[in-house]
């Protein structure tokens, strides 16, 4: 395993969708220990929304590789519906009337501005998030700095809440206006203002502010741990992997148009008008499918800059670069090693097999189960995105838990190379020189 640097775990938001990281996190923790020979060190933990309490939790424990994992899967499958979604029919009445009815003056002193009570979320937090202990960690070295990020509603900038060392340097600055680093000790305020997700949790106020899910600008917060220093990075992302590099239908047709140019081109035709959830669930989809694949495109960008450069130039090519462009953002360019994980199945579609099978009629036979049932009823036979972000359940949680598992396990040959010692390239070597000429 490469001493010195500094790595990274990001994970994105999604809601009930979260069991997957859990998932992944197992089979960190577990088996890859036994391919490697040594725990992998997490020296960042960085998340949005669920992916937030997620890094929140694993951050209280970083001290303890073994009990990370299998404490963090234990929780999610010990979820019960009712215990999170606490909502009933006069909650729906209700939001329907601060839609229509209330001026924002009215609407900010009514009990809440969600369809959803976070009261269930936040006790299970509270039960199950010790929260000083994240100090402890990061004090003790077991950790280096924890990253929770977070909308702020009257701008729409991204805010990412960072708790490091107390003698740590604060944050590095950042050029773009929709972007801020705050320096804090964070709490469960925190982590439940990252996973408000409009219009189903309210917002929450922070030193007086609102704030709403990190997922409208930034759902994978890849983006701080760089900015932190990271040199490797495992990133995962709750975006199927088969959304991911597939051109839209557009663009199929005129490809086909430009390999046949007499061929009629048909038109694709909907059976029927998408209902309202099943809408919903898709433009969840797209506010929570941020530019991830955009900063990876970036990252594998500039590393290619960083190999090619270092080739032609040397190992002082780096260096060259940094003092250039080192006034202009405020951090040095680094080659970085990257791991990406990301399901290998739509959830949405698992989401719309469990919710019409008995066990989750069994499970949840109240008002919650009764509507997470019609919302899947009512997207499509084969897709409940809507669903899938409400299905706090934990027989669906070991569902999406198993995949993680097995999502990580397949790219084996991947995280033994991420854990190698052996650099990945020229500029990586010389970085690696630089690293243990400096004792690290």
């Amino acid at each position: 395993m490469v001493p010195g640097l500094k790595t990274a775990l990001v994970l994105g938001g999604g809601a009930a969708r979260g069991a997957y990281e859990a998932g992944v996190v197992s089979w960190l923790r577990e088996a890859l220990p036994r391919e490697t020979g040594a725990p992998l060190r997490l020296d960042i933990l960085a998340g949005t929304s669920v992916g937030a309490v997620n890094a929140c939790y694993l951050a209280t424990r970083a001290s303890d590789h073994a009990q990370q994992a299998r404490t963090l899967a234990e929780r999610w499958k010990a979820l019960k519906l009712e215990d999170v979604l606490r909502v009933g029919p006069t909650d729906l009445a209700r939001l329907a009337l601060d839609l229509v009815r209330r001026t924002p003056h009215q609407a900010g002193r009514s009990r809440r501005a969600g369809m959803i009570d976070p009261r269930g979320l936040q006790e299970i937090a509270s039960r199950h998030v010790v929260w000083r202990e994240i100090g402890r960690c990061i004090e003790a070295g077991s950790l280096e700095a924890l990253v929770v990020t977070a909308t702020h509603v009257a701008s729409g900038c991204t805010t990412v809440f960072v708790q490091r060392h107390a003698k740590a340097p604060p944050p590095p600055m950042c050029v773009n206006p929709h972007y801020r680093a705050v320096s804090t000790r964070i709490g469960l305020k925190h982590a439940m203002a990252s996973a408000a997700i409009p219009v189903l949790f309210p917002p929450v106020s922070l030193g007086g502010e609102l704030y709403v899910d990190g997922g409208l600008r930034q759902n994978v917060p890849l983006s701080p741990a760089l900015r932190l220093g990271a040199q490797r990075v495992v990133v995962v992302t709750l975006r199927h992997a088969g959304e991911v590099g597939q051109p839209p239908p557009v663009v199929e047709a005129e490809r086909a148009l430009a390999a046949h140019p007499g061929a009629p081109i048909e038109e694709p035709r909907e059976l029927a008008l998408p209902s309202g959830p099943f809408l919903f669930g898709k433009a969840l989809d797209t506010l929570l499918n941020d530019r991830v694949e955009e900063d990876l495109d970036r990252l594998r960008r500039t590393n290619a800059l960083l190999e090619a450069g270092t080739r032609a130039y040397g190992p002082g090519f780096a260096r060259l670069l940094n003092s250039t462009l080192l006034p202009m953002q405020g951090q040095p360019v680094r080659y970085v090693r990257t791991l990406v994980v990301r399901p290998s199945q739509d959830l949405g579609r698992l989401a719309a097999e469990f919710a019409r099978s008995p066990e989750f009629r069994r499970r949840a036979s109240g008002f919650a189960g009764r509507l997470v049932r019609r919302l899947a009823d009512s997207e499509a036979p084969d897709q409940a995105d809507l669903a899938s972000y409400l299905m706090f359940d934990g027989a669906f949680a070991e569902i999406l838990i198993d995949l993680g598992r097995r999502d990580a396990a397949a790219r084996l040959g991947e995280w033994l190379r991420f854990c190698s010692d052996d650099p990945e390239s020229e500029v990586e070597a010389a970085q690696l020189e630089e690293l243990r000429a400096l004792g690290g």
